[in-house]
């Protein structure tokens, strides 16, 4: 299960670094995953995971900025993580 949840974060975070530069609209099935996970494994991670969410959410209207990178390595080194542990 651990495995599959490092798999969709590392997936999360590369359609967030895409979302800079193409239009992605089926990326609200990954905002809405992240949230729910943020709102199921409740931690002060989950805090950290439901600010990316919002950020996603900025990045799909259009609003990008160096946050949405930041957010995206952060979903990519957690999925790494994920699957090394």
């Amino acid at each position: 299960m651990i495995k599959i949840l490092g798999i969709l974060d590392i997936i999360s975070g590369i359609i967030l670094i895409l979302l800079n530069y193409f239009n992605l609209s089926f990326g609200w099935i990954f905002v809405a995953y992240i949230i729910i996970k943020a709102v199921i494994f409740f931690s002060w991670i989950s805090v950290v995971d439901f600010a990316v969410g919002v950020i996603f959410i900025l990045s799909l209207l259009g609003m990008h900025s160096i946050l949405s990178i930041i957010a995206a390595v952060f979903l990519i080194q957690k999925g790494i993580f994920s699957l090394l542990g």
